[in-house]
């Protein structure tokens, strides 16, 4: 069948990954063997698996190992996984002191997604189309804009090019120079906030979490319905949200 062809190709490369990770170093005639596959197809893997950076070949043996690119997925997916550990009992806390939609959102590749969301319990609440695991645009959004707010220029110019600038409501920016006005303006302000530029009606205010090391990571925002955050109440649900950012970075080691 013609779907059947790329499911082979990662079963065997995964079978040579995990041949690799059970010896510090194997030869192309020693892996045919454990997975079972010609030579020819181990070397054609291997190079691939080479030129991605996944496995290194010792110049004196000509045999192959794993380097530490794998490690670091694996890491970055254990980071998460303690992110959210140690995110959620202070989403609930934040949730319940301002009754509104919380979102806890990171960077994916360079996409924005949703680790968390907690809805209003409010009668009058904001209908956001948001869910856990979702992508949303960076450009428009009070997460997306904190994080894209404390990237390398480079990076933002990446992800802006890729996501294009669609209009979504009256208030989207869509200038590029607009945007890295506003960018620049969240790195002196330290707080984000979307006034309606993703969803009529929705305001939110965004606030950085920060890892050891003092790098952004992830996004925590208040959102709620615009008549509910008149720029009059703005500070004081900054002032929320920032404290709750900061008791999340504390927890994964952040400087206090």
């Amino acid at each position: 069948m013609a779907g059947q062809e790329p499911v082979k190709a990662v079963n065997k490369t995964m079978c040579l990954l995990e041949s690799l990770a059970q010896q510090n170093e194997l030869g192309v005639t020693d892996l045919a063997v454990r997975a079972g596959m010609h030579k020819s197809t181990v070397y054609r893997f291997l190079n691939s698996l080479k030129e991605l950076g996944y496995v290194h070949q010792n110049a004196s043996n000509e045999k192959y190992s794993l380097t530490l690119k794998l490690f670091e997925l694996g890491s970055s997916v254990l980071g998460r996984m303690e992110l959210w550990e140690q995110a959620h009992p202070i989403l609930d806390h934040l949730a319940e002191q301002v009754h509104e939609t919380i979102h806890l959102a990171v960077l994916d590749d360079g996409r924005l997604v949703y680790l968390g969301k907690i809805e209003s319990t409010q009668a009058l609440r904001v209908s956001m189309s948001s869910r856990i695991g979702q992508s949303a645009p960076t450009y428009c959004t009070g997460v997306g804009k904190l994080l894209l707010a404390h990237l390398p220029p480079e990076e933002v110019e990446r992800i802006l090019s890729r996501e294009g600038m669609q209009r979504f409501t009256d208030h989207t920016i869509t200038d590029r120079s607009q945007l890295t006005k506003e960018l620049e303006s969240i790195r002196q302000q330290g707080f984000a906030f979307d006034d309606e530029e993703h969803e009529v009606g929705v305001r939110c205010v965004a606030a950085p979490v920060r890892n050891s090391q003092g790098a952004t990571i992830a996004a925590l925002s208040i959102s709620m319905p615009s008549v509910r955050l008149p720029n009059s109440e703005i500070p004081r649900y900054r002032e929320y949200v920032t404290k709750a950012a900061d008791e999340i970075s504390k927890r994964i080691g952040a400087a206090h």
